[in-house]
């Protein structure tokens, strides 16, 4: 019987094992075919992520859509919509709705700190960002306070703090594109272009991270020519 336990846990920790790896796509095909409903939400959340903040809306759209029918936090699908909103120009209902955002400690304050950016109070918004760590319960909810904080010390003109933070998660979470982002953002703010265009580059290239992202590399490219 102790046999068979350590084959189920074996089998069961693989979609956790690709996932730490930064392979998400096998990774959710693992968490299906180990019928890990809570696993299968975590990716399909991970990629609603990256699709806004690519601005791919309506991938991100199609994936909302989706997780409705899943057991997930009423308030991550208002959170969604309300970004959804602000991509397609909606930015006094998107702001109102993320400052108003009924949901549990972490994702009311992470609402809170993009409401802020939104409105254009990056200091604002990084003082409710470094907050939403504080109460983050899971290391991928701490990623995604400290990519936006990331993203809101670059608005700030705290390049320093800003590249630090998107270094650290870079090297922290493999397959993770965007703090790749962040840091080019941060090194084309001061003035190190060169440097810039060659971390997107090599996000652009490399095939360890999704076409998603890869994408907005070369569009990151292409408007910093």
């Amino acid at each position: 019987m102790h046999f068979f336990m350590m084959i189920a846990v074996i089998v069961l920790s693989e979609g956790s094992r690709l996932e730490s790896e930064g392979d998400f796509t096998a990774a959710g095909r693992a968490y299906y075919g180990e019928g890990d409903i809570a696993g299968e939400v975590r990716i399909l959340c991970r990629y609603v992520e990256e699709s806004l903040y690519s601005g791919n809306t309506l991938h991100a759209f199609d994936l909302v859509s989706q997780l409705e029918n899943m057991p997930l936090e009423r308030g991550c699908i208002d959170f969604w919509y309300a970004r959804i909103a602000w991509s397609c120009g909606l930015s006094e209902y998107a702001i109102e709705s993320l400052s108003s955002l009924n949901a549990g400690p972490w994702l009311k304050a992470r609402a809170s700190g993009l409401s802020a950016q939104f409105r254009g109070d990056a200091e604002e918004a990084v003082l409710l960002l470094s907050g939403s760590m504080d109460l983050a319960s899971s290391r991928r909810q701490k990623f995604y306070s400290a990519l936006d904080l990331s993203f809101a010390l670059v608005s700030a003109g705290r390049f320093e703090e800003a590249s630090e933070i998107a270094a650290l998660l870079a090297d922290g979470f493999p397959g993770e594109g965007l703090p790749l982002v962040a840091l080019a953002l941060s090194m084309h703010a001061q003035g190190d272009y060169g440097r810039a265009m060659s971390v997107l580059q090599n996000l652009y290239s490399s095939a360890g991270y999704s076409f998603i992202t890869r994408h907005y590399a070369r569009s990151m490219m292409e408007d910093m020519e």
